[in-house]
């Protein structure tokens, strides 16, 4: 019984999410999270550490300093959709 509640919450998550005006494909669902910048506010400098990361913008950071650094230039709320080059 608890499944098939879980499984309809999902169906009716699924149908209300649905915009019926835009086609579902896999390549609109990314995840991204924040990058973690609060130690930027005291030093606004990155090590040369190269650690690249993929921004939710396509643009490959060599660090998630760098992606930080750009935040704060753009004033763009740019986040980290995966670890490694986009």
């Amino acid at each position: 019984m608890a499944v098939r509640l879980w499984l309809l919450t999902l169906a009716v998550i699924a149908l209300l999410a649905v915009d019926k005006d835009v086609p579902v494909s896999a390549e609109k669902l990314v995840f991204s999270r924040m990058p973690i910048c609060e130690h930027m506010a005291e030093s606004p400098a990155c090590s040369k550490t190269f650690n690249p990361v993929c921004g939710t913008n396509g643009v490959t950071y060599d660090s998630e300093c760098q992606l930080c650094l750009a935040r704060m230039k753009t004033k763009q709320d740019i986040q980290i959709t995966k670890d490694g080059k986009c």
